[in-house]
């Protein structure tokens, strides 16, 4: 990427992390996220944080320790469900319908938020 970045000295790069897989706080994705994360804010990068958006429903309620997956299914070894089909049945008209690969809704709604504010954010400093 080193070697893009000063091939393309006028294009923004964004870093992102890798998707939630249901292997948990100590699996090995959950710790590459990790060095990414760092790395990222050692280097002054910009970062769309994949797995952290699927980890959190929209009113923060954190499922990543609970091996949620990128269908936003959960489990601690007593308790699963799917944090994203709980959240819209408890909130009908406060997310958007649409097609979402490999997830629901709302996990679909929340990256497309998390976009338009990176996209945003990287407008405002150039």
């Amino acid at each position: 990427m080193a070697a893009l970045e000063a091939k393309y000295p006028g294009v923004v790069f964004v870093y992102m992390t890798g998707h939630a897989d249901g292997t948990g706080l100590e699996g090995t994705l959950h710790k590459n996220n990790q060095q990414i994360r760092s790395w990222c804010v050692e280097n002054n990068k910009w970062l769309f944080d994949f797995y952290d958006i699927e980890c959190y429903d929209p009113d923060g309620n954190y499922y990543g320790d609970k091996s949620v997956d990128d269908e936003c299914n959960y489990t601690d070894g007593s308790t699963s469900g799917n944090w994203a089909t709980e959240w819209q049945d408890a909130n009908p008209g406060k997310w958007y319908d649409c097609y979402s690969a490999h997830s629901k809704a709302i996990n679909a709604n929340l990256k497309a938020y998390a976009a338009w504010q990176l996209f945003s954010a990287i407008a405002k400093e150039f």
